[in-house]
């Protein structure tokens, strides 16, 4: 260009164009490859249902992919691929998260969607350019998801927050582009609060750690969700670098874990006592607990009854003195013994 000493603003609008028509070239070739290689696999394998729904499937048009699994052939039908984004045959599926889940339908999964709140930033959390390793971890992402909600349906939503008692918690999640959100909250008449929020993410740690990619990620993360906010990154291996700041991060708003489903691993900050608190419901290896069967493990025995004091409760979850004050006395299933930071929990009827 010139003299090369200079570029005109002409000549790089130039080659961008040519550049921009090459990629769009290159486009259009893959998805001719594609759909060459879809059509040609359809006249070999003959196949009549769905690998992953078992639903039989009469025309060529209701194909819309094959299980990303290496070397698998298994075709998926367009209701799994494109509605409930399915990427693994049902042999295949059960491999990424838990080898002997049962795979659920699209309204046992899914609580509520919420499309108007899609236009998440995730490019700090994956690769744009590797589609298929994108869709390995959104499912894996979307299986922890759905073995969380099962695990408070069957315990009980959380019910506790750095600041209150949450009685009669309820949960609902909510899927929001490639994250999943659980509300716990409380219902009064017809208004709703939500008093703790769970985003569960997709993360590829094999990418190079950006710190200020992933900082910025959580921080919109934890503003646009209400309440306390417990940020959750799914993904299929470990990174030095990112285990390192998941490890020694800590922030008043929310915690921050990084957990890899198939091997069982969590990685947050175990000096943070709130961060700590959680872990139970996010841990695979664990049995988590609820408020009151936290305080009657931490409780001594005194004449049959079990007490607490504020400042064993601060302690172990790392609230103000003041702070385990306001929220235990704002449970029913505790005494308070007057002139004494110390409660009783009444027996269960």
């Amino acid at each position: 260009m010139g003299d090369g000493s200079h570029v005109t603003k002409k000549e790089i609008e130039t080659k961008l164009e040519k550049m921009r028509g090459e990629l769009e070239t290159d486009v259009q070739a893959r998805s001719r490859e594609a759909k060459e290689k879809l059509d040609e696999l359809l006249s070999d394998s003959k196949m009549e249902f769905c690998s992953r729904c078992g639903r039989k499937v009469n025309s060529r048009t209701d194909w819309s992919g094959k299980c990303i699994w290496e070397d698998c052939k298994n075709l998926i039908c367009s209701e799994c691929w494109d509605v409930s984004k399915y990427r693994f045959c049902s042999r295949h599926s059960k491999s990424i998260v838990d080898e002997k889940s049962e795979q659920p339908t699209k309204k046992e999964i899914y609580a509520e969607e919420d499309d108007s709140e899609i236009n998440v930033d995730l490019k700090g959390l994956l690769d744009e350019h590797d589609e298929t390793r994108r869709s390995k971890l959104v499912f894996a992402a979307s299986e922890y998801a759905r073995w969380l909600k099962k695990r408070m349906e069957k315990n009980g939503a959380i019910d506790w927050t750095p600041t209150r008692y949450i009685e009669k918690a309820r949960m609902r999640m909510k899927k929001k582009g490639e994250e999943h959100v659980f509300e716990v909250y409380t219902k009064r008449w017809f208004m709703k609060k939500v008093h703790l929020s769970i985003v569960i993410a997709p993360y590829d740690v094999r990418r190079e750690f950006d710190k200020h990619d992933l900082n910025a990620y959580i921080h919109k993360a934890a503003r646009k969700n209400s309440g306390y906010v417990l940020i959750v990154l799914v993904s299929d291996g470990s990174r030095l670098e990112a285990t390192t700041y998941i490890n020694r991060f800590s922030d008043t708003s929310f915690s921050l874990y990084l957990v890899e489903p198939k091997k069982g691993y969590l990685n947050f900050n175990i000096n943070d006592s709130i961060a700590s608190g959680y872990s139970g419901w996010f841990n695979q290896k664990k049995e988590p607990s609820q408020f009151r069967e936290r305080l009657n493990k931490m409780g001594e025995v005194v004449s049959g009854r079990v007490i607490v004091s504020e400042k064993a409760v601060s302690k172990d979850f790392g609230f103000s003195e003041k702070e385990a004050h306001h929220i235990l006395s704002s449970c029913r299933f505790l005494d308070h013994i007057d002139e004494t930071d110390t409660f009783i929990l009444k027996k269960e009827r």
